[in-house]
């Protein structure tokens, strides 16, 4: 049998940006999911940074709803058609991006990602009788002694530390978009990953305002803390509340700060920063169930930028 994802998100804006919704943006569909993080330094040039971003999970949302007769939708084509979209559309400013999928026809997953957003596959450890797939699930299986573990987790992509792969356009770049600028990476730069799923599995997508504040550990805390079959909604609110909570808090030793020390800067608590959570549940469906005839899907926060066209053909929410 193949699978589905039902999965909610949860994001939290950074406390001075409330009144602007923060500058991650998100995706959430029946086949795909996402995240993008706005380059918050744009500001200093008068650019919003939550544009860009926004425009990205908009742009593959578009792209998602035109390949939706294919019924198979590949992260990187999505993100590449999403990405060129941008470039014509000459939107200024540059994020991070993450995006993943589930195999129509098998129980894999597929992403495609740029910088330091990521995620993580949270699996029920196994009975002793049972065998693991990959060497990091078996290793995390037979390490832990909670009911979860963290079977796969996708790896940053940074140039520097906290400067991470980003796409984008500056405002000098006068092209028509059909050439790379090469202070930013394109989609071809994404890092690919396919992994083997299970029914049951827990799919945990987010910007770097969870990483970066939250250990693993802490995370599978909040999840066994739930009911087994708690829903994504409620899972995706307590672990954003909770990195929010840690990111506001200047006497933990957070991920962020670990890292910081590693390469010689001090950094004492958390990191205050925009927080994007996407839970997802991996569960089984028969091959005879129908797909659905449209993607309806939604990208938010918020109205897609005025700069990005509005592609026809395009299920509304």
């Amino acid at each position: 049998n193949a699978c589905a994802l039902v999965s909610a998100v949860c994001n939290l804006p950074h406390p001075a940006k409330e009144a602007t919704g923060g500058e991650d943006a998100f995706l959430l569909g029946p086949h795909m999911i996402g995240v993008a993080d706005g380059v918050g330094s744009w500001w200093e040039g008068g650019v919003d940074p939550a544009t860009y971003a926004r425009a990205m999970m908009h742009a593959a949302r578009n792209s998602c709803s035109l390949m939706k007769l294919e019924k198979e939708l590949h992260p990187q084509q999505v993100l590449l058609e999403a990405w060129h979209t941008l470039q014509r559309a000459g939107v200024i400013g540059s994020c991070t991006a993450c995006l993943v999928a589930l195999h129509p026809h098998r129980a894999e997953l597929r992403a495609a990602n740029v910088g330091d957003s990521g995620f993580i596959i949270l699996r029920r450890n196994p009975s002793t009788s049972q065998s693991t797939l990959g060497t990091l699930d078996a290793m995390g299986a037979a390490k832990s002694r909670r009911q979860y573990h963290v079977a796969f987790r996708s790896p940053q992509q940074l140039r520097a530390f906290n400067t991470p792969y980003q796409l984008g356009r500056a405002p000098d770049d006068k092209g028509d978009g059909s050439v790379p600028d090469g202070r930013f990476e394109t989609p071809h730069d994404a890092s690919l990953t396919r992994v083997p799923v299970r029914s049951g599995d827990l799919l945990i997508l987010a910007t770097d305002g969870l990483f970066d504040n939250m250990a693993e550990d802490q995370v599978l805390d909040i999840i066994e803390a739930e009911h087994e079959r708690a829903e994504p909604q409620l899972l995706a609110q307590r672990i954003a509340h909770r990195a929010k909570e840690l990111s506001l808090d200047r006497d933990v030793d957070s991920p962020f700060a670990l890292l910081a020390k590693d390469n010689d800067i001090m950094w004492g608590g958390g990191r205050p920063d925009d927080i994007t959570v996407v839970v997802g549940r991996i569960v089984e469906y028969a091959a005879n169930d129908k797909t659905p005839e449209s993607f309806v899907a939604y990208a938010g926060p918020g109205e897609p930028p005025e700069a990005l066209p509005q592609r026809p053909g395009v299920e509304e929410q």
